[in-house]
């Protein structure tokens, strides 16, 4: 009975209210017959909206990373060009280094042909006579600035 009671004591003012409601529905109708649709696009363009937010905000973090990036490549070149300017520097002072290895390398040879030249010679001299086996055309072959 209270159940009862309470839906009557409420159902007179929720029926105005439904009323009301339905009245202003009709009129909104008849004044703004667009209210609807224009309601429809404003959700589709909160929609497109938020969805552009998220594109935009993936596309900074994007250029974000593509600056990173080119950072860390314009680091890496100076490090690179660096090293290439180590390495003509050390290229450029190598020649004069090369001609004095090279002029050190050419006296060792001599040096080295001298004293085989000089050890064939003492050879002979030790040698008996009878036993010394020389080659006319081995001493043709020896260089004048050894002997």
């Amino acid at each position: 009975m209270a159940a009862t009671s309470l839906r009557q004591a409420l159902g007179g003012p929720v029926r105005q209210v439904r009323g009301r409601l339905r009245l202003g529905n009709r009129l909104r109708e008849r004044v703004a017959p667009e209210l609807d649709e224009l309601v429809r696009s404003n959700a589709e363009l909160r929609a497109d909206r938020n969805r552009l937010f998220t594109e935009l905000g993936q596309a900074f973090e994007s250029v974000t990373a593509a600056h990173q990036g080119i950072a860390d490549l314009q680091a890496e070149q100076r490090t690179l060009r660096e090293r290439l300017d180590m390495t003509l520097r050390l290229a450029e002072s190598a020649p004069p280094r090369l001609d004095v290895l090279e002029d050190g390398l050419h006296e060792a040879r001599r040096l080295n042909l001298r004293v085989a030249e000089l050890a064939d010679v003492v050879a002979e001299v030790v040698l008996p006579l009878h036993d010394r086996d020389i080659d006319p055309a081995a001493i043709a072959r020896l260089r004048a600035d050894t002997l």
